[in-house]
Parts: C-alpha cells; sequence; structure tokens
C-alpha cells in the first residue's frame, strides 16, 4: 500500500487543484471580474503542468501568482489556497521542502499581507494562516516523499539480504552434495567394485558341474551391475544437477544487465553501455565486476539526484574489463570526500583482491567509479 499511497496522493492533489481552478474560473464569469483576475489561476495551473517536465521553473510560476492577484481587487484566498496545494504536489514530485517551503510561505506572507493591508496577527491572521498553510503543505508532501523513498529502500535490502541468504544456503547445500559424491565413490562405490570382482572370482573357480551355485553367482552379480548404474546416476547428479534445477550461482558479470534493470525498476534513471565480456572471465574477477557495480549502483541510489550512466567494456588486447559508473551529486549527498563510506572502501577492496584497481572521482556536479579488473584473475 505504501507503494501506491504517494500517486494516489499525487493524483488527488491534481484533481483538486484543477476543480479549484475551474470554481475560480466560473466564480470570476459569474461576477464578470476583470481581465486581470484571470491571471492567477491560469499562471498557477500553467505552473503546475510545466512543473512535471521543468520543476524548478513550475516553482517559479507558483511563486509569483500571489503577487498577480494584487493586480484586480478579486478576493485572492482561492489562488492562495491553489499555492498551498501546488507546494505539496511539488516536493512529493521530488523538489526539496527546505526550497519550496519558505520560497511560497513568503510569497503567499507578503501577498496577502499588501491585499489585506497589515501582517498584524491581531486584527487579520489570514497572512500567517496561508503562510503557515504553504510551508505545511511542502513539509507534508516532502514526507510523504522520504518515507516511500525509505521503504523502497528498505525492500531493496531486504531483497538483497535473501538473494545473498539464498546463495549461501545454496552454496551449502552444493558443497554436501559434493562431499555425499565423494563418499559414494571412494566408500561405498569401491565397496561394490569389490563385491564384483570377488564374485567374478569366485565363478571362474567353481567346477563346471556346479551349475546351482553358478547361477546364484551370476544372478548376484548382476544384481551388483545394476547397483554399480544406480550409483553412476546418482553420482551424476550430485556433481552436475542434470536432472534437477540447475543450483542458483554467486552472482557475476552476466547478470549485470539484470542488476541494472532492478535498479530501473526501483526508480533510478541509468543510461547503460554493457558489452558481452564472454566466458572466459576469471569466477573471482566475475563476482567483484558484479558486486562493484552493484555498491556503486546503490551509492548512486542512494546519494544522487536519480541519474547514473554506466560503461562495461572488454578490452581484449590489454586482457582486461573497463567499467565506469557516473551520477550525479543529489540533494541527500552529506558528504563531498570520495571514499568516505564503508561501500566505497569495499569496492576499492574488492578490486584489488582480484588484482585490479579502483579510483574515485569527486568533481561537483558528478561523482564517477572507475576500476580496471584483468579477466584472468590475481596471478
Amino acid at each position: 500500500m505504501w507503494r501506491l499511497t504517494p500517486r494516489i496522493v499525487e493524483v488527488s492533489l491534481v484533481v483538486v487543484i484543477l476543480l479549484a481552478g475551474l470554481v475560480d474560473f466560473y466564480t470570476l464569469a459569474s461576477s464578470h471580474g476583470p481581465w486581470q483576475a484571470y491571471a492567477a489561476p491560469s499562471i498557477l495551473l500553467l505552473g503546475v503542468t510545466i512543473g512535471y517536465r521543468f520543476p524548478w521553473v513550475g516553482l517559479a510560476l507558483i511563486a509569483i501568482v500571489p503577487f498577480i492577484t494584487l493586480l484586480s481587487n478579486v478576493d485572492a484566498v482561492a489562488a492562495w489556497s491553489m499555492v498551498c496545494f501546488a507546494g505539496f504536489l511539488l516536493t512529493l514530485r521530488g523538489l526539496p521542502t527546505l526550497s519550496v517551503a519558505p520560497l511560497l510561505a513568503l510569497s503567499v506572507f507578503v501577498s496577502a499581507g499588501l491585499s489585506i493591508g497589515t501582517i498584524d496577527v491581531s486584527i487579520d491572521p489570514s497572512p500567517s494562516i496561508f503562510a503557515f498553510a504553504a510551508a505545511m503543505g511542502a513539509v507534508i508532501g516532502g514526507s510523504i516523499r522520504g518515507n516511500e523513498q525509505y521503504h523502497r529502500e528498505v525492500q531493496l535490502r531486504i531483497q538483497q539480504e535473501q538473494t545473498a541468504r539464498r546463495a549461501a544456503v545454496d552454496r551449502s547445500i552444493a558443497q554436501e552434495r559434493l562431499r555425499i559424491a565423494r563418499d559414494l565413490h571412494d566408500s561405498v562405490g569401491h565397496q561394490i567394485a569389490m563385491v564384483n570382482m570377488h564374485l567374478g572370482a569366485a565363478e571362474v573357480s567353481l567346477p563346471p558341474d556346479e551349475r546351482t551355485v553358478r547361477a546364484s553367482l551370476q544372478s548376484a552379480r548382476e544384481s551388483v551391475k545394476e547397483v554399480l548404474k544406480e550409483t553412476q546416476q546418482i553420482l551424476a547428479i550430485l556433481n552436475v544437477g542434470r536432472d534437477e534445477q540447475q543450483l542458483e550461482a554467486t552472482p557475476g558479470h552476466e547478470l549485470i544487465t539484470h542488476l541494472i534493470e532492478s535498479y530501473r525498476t526501483g526508480g533510478l534513471s541509468i543510461e547503460s553501455h554493457v558489452e558481452s565480456l564472454g566466458e572466459d572471465v576469471d569466477p573471482q574477477v566475475s563476482i567483484a565486476a558484479y558486486r562493484i557495480v552493484q555498491e556503486a549502483l546503490t551509492n548512486a541510489h542512494r546519494y544522487g539526484d536519480g541519474i547514473a550512466s554506466i560503461t562495461v567494456k572488454r578490452d581484449v588486447q590489454k586482457n582486461r574489463v573497463y567499467m565506469e559508473i557516473i551520477n550525479g551529486y543529489g540533494s541527500r549527498n552529506r558528504s563531498s570526500e570520495p571514499g568516505g563510506g564503508n561501500g566505497l572502501v569495499g569496492m576499492r577492496e574488492r578490486a584489488e583482491s582480484v588484482g585490479g584497481s579502483l579510483q574515485i572521482h569527486s568533481e561537483p556536479p558528478l561523482f564517477r567509479i572507475v576500476a580496471s579488473l584483468p579477466l584472468s584473475g590475481r596471478k
């Protein structure tokens, strides 16, 4: 439900603003208001519409609406109310609360004070009330958006932990299956082979007239052969798993494109260029490449502006894979120091563990991670 709530609130706000604008137009038309009075609701609706594509331009248009109401003597309560709802909508869409709330509150407060003729709350509290309403609308919108982002990130972390837990369980199962296969091969298989050999020796040593014993020995050898055949089949299943669903392997470079799609689903806009690295990549390098991209996209999602660019390519001549992840600084980025978090340190350590290198470039407004890994791993 928390995933649907922001969308439901956004649609409701748009409907309320549109209805308020239509009512305002109807009221002005019914009272034969001056043409200047139509400018305020028109510009506000235009700002809400443009705000979908250019949010800061939309905010600027909405902020000047209260002052436009001063051009006519028409009651501006409807326009001030629409500004409060518009501030709610802008922060819900993603504009920072600390920018929207003060700007719209000040705009409404000043214009209402000029329209009424006073800002003294003991005479008329309207300017303060509408300014507070504009600020609270922006704060509530930002809170809903922040809560939705928090839940989305928690859900993403839970999925990653579940995937890691399943991978650990599957590795344990695979190791146990290999142990059982080795035990069957080293003990049971060997003993059965010895029984078959002794039965053959006993059959050869029998006198020609011992037909009954010879038949029993032949029957026993056939049974031993069937046991050996079934044991070999069980060993094949335990070692290869061709009769069962393949075990989920540790994530590698071949799953990078799926990783990118999962972050796109989570709301991150990603421009990607990922080349095929082939099948001769060292397993540890493959895992390192996947984990570096995963951590870089996680940082872009948490601290960036919602837009990232990723490039993964293979240099055949140098037998290396190069990765570059770029994202812009966002309003949530609290650190300007590169490598300030454990995730960045972990990425560098993972790259160096396979004989590669990782560099972090913090050049506002861009944050760039460049990694170089040898395809054959550390020698």
